[in-house]
């Protein structure tokens, strides 16, 4: 016998009434949501040192450099809930989160490179996800 939850199958019912590309959408932020998530995770255990060595590496950090891994360490995983419980302040919080990290890379201190990448993977993700919004909205647009 299975065990019916309520929740579970309200949320299934609502991703098979989505469109394809609508449900591509969903998919993706789910996805972008789990990426934050990580590197929330990944910008903590710089912080507290985990896998370093002493003195930690954090410590060593230019002060901007501290500043900016502080910042992605705080906004991302918040962006990441928002972006998995499908809220617009989700999305938007992320977009800026992302911009941010963009200008802050751009002056990358020594000692930022990991920030970087993780940034211009973001800055990636935001053009997927600009794709993903037109194709939805067209599809929308159709029916």
């Amino acid at each position: 016998m299975t065990h019916y939850d309520p929740i579970d199958a309200s949320a299934r019912a609502h991703l098979e009434s989505l469109s394809p590309w609508r449900r591509r959408l969903f998919l993706f932020l789910r996805g972008v949501a789990m990426f934050l998530l990580f590197e929330g995770v990944v910008h903590w255990a710089v912080i507290l040192g985990i896998g370093d060595g002493t003195p930690s590496h954090f410590e060593t950090l230019p002060t901007a450099a501290q500043g900016a891994v502080i910042w992605a360490a705080i906004v991302d995983p918040i962006a990441g809930v928002g972006l998995w419980l499908r809220a617009g302040w989700g999305v938007v919080l992320w977009l800026i989160a992302t911009l941010i990290q963009a200008v802050l890379g751009a002056w990358a201190p020594a000692g930022m490179t990991p920030l970087l990448l993780f940034t211009l993977l973001e800055l990636g993700l935001v053009v997927a996800y600009a794709v993903l919004s037109i194709r939805a909205a067209r599809e929308s647009d159709e029916t």
